[in-house]
C-alpha cells in the first residue's frame, strides 16, 4: 500500500487529476447505486413483510370471525332447544300431566344430561344471581351476584357474552363463553356455556377454508394453517403431518414454526415439479383459542425480481459515465497543468541563482494571478536577498551569545548545593540541576519532560502547594519538612517560586538538606533541657542535705547522751532514779542500739547518694584531671540504682553487677563527670533493654570488665538481655535514633556518649551484640592525654630552638 501510495505522489499533477476526479465520480456513483440498491432492497422487503403479515392477520381475523360466528350460532341454538324443552314441560304441568316441581325437575335433568364440546354444560340462574341448575352440585342455590358476568347476565338476560371461571377444585380460572336465553314463567336465565380452549371442536374449517385459498400473492404465494402439532387444517397442495418436514440443509422448519408459534422464518424449498430449491419466507402468528398457527409464504426471488433489473440499470449507467468523464477530466487537467508547467520552469531558474527571472500573465484567471504574484514575489526576492544576508550575520553573532549565555547560566545553577528543578504549570521537568542529578541518579537528559513527583516522590505531598504557587504567582515554602528518599529519612526546606514567560507559567522548586541544622538545633534544645533538670537536681539535692545532716548529727547527740563515762549522763540518770546502765540494759534488750545504727547506716548511703547527684549535676569545666576508672564505674553504678526511670521498668538492684578490674591501672586523663555519664547512659540501656526482654529467661547480669590494653584502657559493659540485629547495631550511635516508644527515649544518648568519648577525649566507641546474645559496648580512652603530649613536644622544640 505504501509503495502504490509514492508511486502516486510521484505521478505528474494532469495524470493525478485525471486519476483522482475519474475516481472521486466512479466511488460517488458506485457508492450511489450501491445506497439505492439497497435502499430499494430494503423497502421492497419490508413491503414483503408488511403484506404478508396483513395477510396473515387478515386470515387470522378471518378465522377468528368464522369460528366467533360458529360458536355463537351453535350456543345459541343449544340455548333456543334448552328454552323449548323447559316450555314443553312447563306446558305439560300447565295441562295437569305432571307437577310444577316434576316438570322443573324433568327439565333439569335434560340440560344436566347434555354436554358442550368435550366439558361445556348448561346452567340456569334467576334474575337474583342465585344458581339453580349447575352440574356442580356445590353450587347450587349460591348467589353469584358478585360475579361481573353473573351482574351482566341479570341485566341482559339474552346475548352472548365471554368471562372467566374457575370451578371449584381448580386452581385457576379459564375463559369461558356462553349464550343465554331467558324462561320467563321460572324466571331461569338459561347458559349454554363452553371453555374457549375448545372451540375448535366447535369450528366448521370448511365455513372459511375457500377464504383462505383463494388468497394469492405473487406467483406462487399462499397462506396455510397447521395446529402445534405440525398437522395441516387448511392448505392449497399438502395434507396430514408434515411436523418431521426438513429442507435441503436439514432445517425443520415445521417444527421451528410450531415452537415459535408468531414471527418469521426463510427456509430453502422446492416447489412440485421443481428441481432446485429456493428460499422462501414465511410469516406466522397463532390463534391461542384455537391452537392454530396461520402462515403466509412466498419465495424470496419473486419478491426481489424487479431488483435484478435495477442493479443491471445501475451497473450501465455506472460504465457510461466512466467512459464519458475521461476525456472531459483530461481537458480540464490540461488547461490548469500547462500553465503550471511554465511556471515551474521559472520557479527551476530561480532556484538555479536567476532571480531576475519573469512570467508573463496569459489569463486573468487563477493561473494569470499567479504569474503576477510569481513576478512580485521575484522582485521582492531581489529586495529580501541584501538585507538577509546581513540579517544572517547578525543572527549568527545572536545565537553564539545566547549559547555562551545558556552555557553559563547551566553553570550558574549546577554549581549551587541545592536541589534546583524547573516545571512547567503541568509538574513536567524544565530544568534539572547536577544536585538534583546526584541526588536521583537520573541525568539532565532522562528527567527533562518527566513528571517530577515520578522523579522525586518526596515532593509528591507538595503538589497542591507547587499548583498553588505557580496560579496564584506567589511564593511558597515548606520548613523543616520530614522526607524519605530510598528509606533514607532527612529534613529539607522546600521553596517553591513562580516563574511567568508571555503566557507560559512555571515554578523553580528548591530543596535544601537541613538535616544536620535540625539535629543541631534538637540537640541544643535537648541539652538546655538536660542542664535545667540538672540544676533542679542540685536544688533539690541541697534541700534534702540540709535535713539530712540535722538528722545525723541529732543521732550523734542522742548515742553521745546514752555514752558511759560521761558524768552528766550519769548524774541525770541518778537524778531520774535510775543507773545508765540499766537504760543501757533496756535499750540492748530491746535492740534500740541496732536501730539507732540502722539510721546512721541509711542516713550516710543517703548523703552519699545526695553527694553523688551534686557531683553529677555540676556543669563539667571540661577540665581532664586522673580518675580512677575503678571508682568512677562504682560511683556511677550507685547513681545508676537510683534512677528514677530505671524504677519504673525494672529495679536496678535484682540486677547482679560483676566487676572485673584489672589492679594497679593508672589513673585516666579525662573530665569525669563526662564519663560518668557516659557509663551512666550505658547502665541505663542495659538495664531497660534487660527490663523490655519479656522473654528474658537468665537472671539479669551486667558485666563491668576495666584493663589495660595497649596505650588505652578499655572498659566494657556487656549484659545478658535480648541483643540486637547488624541492621539497628550499626545504626545506634547516629543522633535521633531510638528503637524505644514516644516519649521513652530520645535517640541521643548513645549518640552524646560517642561524641563525649571520640572528641572530646579522643577514644573509641564500639559496640558487639547478636539477637538473643546480649550486647557489649567498649569504649578505650587513652592513658595519655595526647593534647599534653603535643604541647609538651612543642614546648621541647621551643627549648632547643632557644
Amino acid at each position: 500500500m505504501s509503495n502504490l501510495s509514492r508511486r502516486f505522489a510521484d505521478l505528474r499533477i494532469r495524470y493525478k487529476l485525471l486519476i483522482s476526479y475519474s475516481a472521486v465520480f466512479l466511488l460517488s456513483l458506485t457508492l450511489g447505486s450501491v445506497i439505492m440498491f439497497f435502499f430499494v432492497k430494503a423497502s421492497i422487503q419490508a413491503n414483503i413483510e408488511s403484506e404478508l403479515k396483513n395477510i396473515t392477520q387478515t386470515i387470522l381475523n378471518m378465522v377468528r370471525t368464522s369460528a366467533s360466528v360458529s360458536i355463537k350460532n351453535h350456543l345459541r341454538a343449544v340455548a333456543e332447544k334448552n328454552s323449548e324443552i323447559a316450555r314443553h314441560f312447563y306446558n305439560r304441568a300447565l295441562s295437569g300431566e305432571i307437577s310444577m316441581a316434576e316438570a322443573q325437575r324433568q327439565t333439569r335433568e335434560v340440560m344436566l344430561s347434555q354436554t358442550i364440546g368435550k366439558t361445556g354444560y348448561i346452567y340456569c340462574i334467576d334474575s337474583q344471581g342465585v344458581i339453580r341448575i349447575h352440574p356442580e352440585n356445590a353450587l347450587l342455590n349460591v348467589d353469584l351476584s358478585d360475579y361481573s358476568f353473573i351482574t351482566e347476565q341479570m341485566a341482559r338476560k339474552v346475548g352472548y357474552l365471554e368471562y372467566n371461571w374457575k370451578n371449584p377444585g381448580e386452581t385457576s380460572p379459564r375463559p369461558k363463553a356462553l349464550y343465554m336465553t331467558y324462561f320467563e314463567p321460572w324466571d331461569w336465565i338459561i347458559s349454554v356455556t363452553s371453555y374457549r380452549n375448545e372451540f375448535r371442536e366447535l369450528v366448521n374449517v370448511d365455513d372459511f377454508r375457500d377464504s383462505i385459498l383463494s388468497i394469492v400473492f405473487g406467483q406462487t404465494g399462499y397462506s396455510y394453517v397447521l395446529d402445534p402439532n405440525g398437522n395441516l387444517i387448511v392448505h392449497p397442495f399438502l395434507e396430514g403431518n408434515y411436523f418431521d418436514a426438513t429442507d435441503v440443509t436439514g432445517l425443520r422448519f415445521i417444527q421451528e414454526i410450531c415452537k415459535r408459534k408468531s414471527g418469521k422464518i426463510i427456509y430453502s424449498w422446492a416447489a412440485p415439479g421443481e428441481s432446485e430449491a429456493r428460499e422462501k419466507l414465511v410469516i406466522f402468528n397463532y390463534i391461542p383459542e384455537y391452537e392454530w398457527i396461520v402462515a403466509s409464504s412466498s419465495f424470496l426471488e419473486e419478491f426481489y425480481a424487479p431488483l435484478r433489473t435495477i442493479s443491471h440499470l445501475l451497473l450501465a449507467m455506472v460504465v457510461i459515465s466512466f467512459i464519458l468523464v475521461l476525456p472531459i477530466t483530461s481537458r480540464i487537467s490540461s488547461s490548469i497543468t500547462n500553465p503550471l508547467q511554465e511556471l515551474m520552469n521559472r520557479f527551476a531558474s530561480g532556484a538555479k541563482g536567476d532571480i531576475s527571472v519573469r512570467l508573463k500573465p496569459r489569463s486573468r484567471d487563477e493561473v494569470g494571478t499567479l504569474a503576477t504574484y510569481f513576478n512580485t514575489f521575484m522582485e521582492q526576492l531581489e529586495a529580501y536577498s541584501e538585507s538577509l544576508k546581513t540579517a544572517l550575520a547578525e543572527s549568527r553573532e545572536a545565537e553564539q551569545e545566547m549559547a555562551r549565555m545558556r552555557h553559563y547560566l547551566k553553570h550558574f545553577v549546577d554549581a549551587m548545593p541545592s536541589v534546583l528543578v524547573g516545571v512547567d504549570r503541568n509538574g513536567r521537568v524544565t530544568q534539572w540541576n547536577r544536585s538534583a542529578a546526584r541526588m536521583t541518579d537520573i541525568d539532565d537528559t532522562q528527567a527533562l519532560g518527566r513528571p517530577v513527583t515520578g522523579l522525586l516522590p518526596l515532593l509528591a505531598p507538595y503538589s497542591e502547594m507547587m499548583d498553588a504557587a505557580i496560579n496564584e504567582g506567589r511564593a511558597r515554602q515548606v520548613e523543616k519538612a520530614l522526607c524519605n528518599y530510598r528509606e533514607q529519612p532527612f529534613f529539607a526546606d522546600i521553596m517553591v517560586y513562580p516563574i511567568e514567560a508571555g503566557t507560559e507559567k512555571g515554578a523553580v522548586i528548591r530543596v535544601d538538606d537541613v538535616t544536620q541544622r535540625v539535629h543541631m538545633e534538637t540537640m541544643m534544645v535537648q541539652t538546655e533541657k538536660m542542664m535545667s533538670v540538672g540544676g533542679l537536681a542540685a536544688g533539690m539535692a541541697h534541700e534534702i542535705n540540709n535535713p539530712l545532716g540535722g538528722m545525723l548529727q541529732s543521732l550523734q547527740n542522742v548515742i553521745r547522751r546514752l555514752s558511759t563515762g560521761l558524768t552528766a549522763n550519769e548524774a541525770d540518770a541518778a537524778a531520774c532514779g535510775t543507773r545508765l546502765e540499766t537504760i543501757r540494759c533496756y535499750l540492748e534488750k530491746r535492740d534500740i542500739f541496732r536501730f539507732l545504727e540502722n539510721i546512721r547506716i541509711s542516713g550516710e548511703r543517703a548523703s552519699r547518694i545526695v553527694e553523688n547527684m551534686l557531683s553529677f549535676s555540676r556543669r563539667s569545666e571540661s577540665h581532664k584531671t586522673p580518675v580512677a576508672l575503678a571508682d568512677l564505674l562504682d560511683k556511677a553504678v550507685e547513681l545508676a540504682a537510683h534512677d528514677y526511670d530505671l524504677k519504673k521498668k525494672f529495679d536496678f538492684r535484682h540486677i547482679r553487677i560483676e566487676r572485673r578490674y584489672e589492679p594497679d591501672l593508672p589513673p585516666v586523663p579525662c573530665v569525669a563527670t563526662e564519663i560518668e555519664q557516659v557509663i551512666f547512659n550505658l547502665l541505663r540501656n542495659a538495664a531497660q533493654a534487660m527490663g523490655e526482654d519479656g522473654g528474658h529467661r537468665e537472671a539479669p547480669c551486667i558485666t563491668l570488665q576495666l584493663q589495660r590494653e595497649e596505650a588505652f584502657a578499655k572498659i566494657e559493659i556487656a549484659d545478658n538481655g535480648p541483643g540486637m540485629d547488624e541492621a539497628r547495631r550499626k545504626r545506634i550511635f547516629e543522633p535521633f535514633f531510638t528503637t524505644k516508644e514516644v516519649g521513652v527515649g530520645t535517640g541521643l544518648g548513645l549518640s552524646v556518649a560517642y561524641f563525649i568519648v571520640t572528641n572530646n577525649h579522643n577514644g573509641s566507641m564500639t559496640a558487639e551484640s547478636a539477637p538473643g546474645k546480649g550486647a557489649s559496648f567498649i569504649v578505650r580512652l587513652p592513658l595519655a592525654d595526647p593534647m599534653e603530649k603535643t604541647a609538651g613536644a612543642t614546648a621541647g622544640e621551643r627549648h632547643r630552638d632557644g
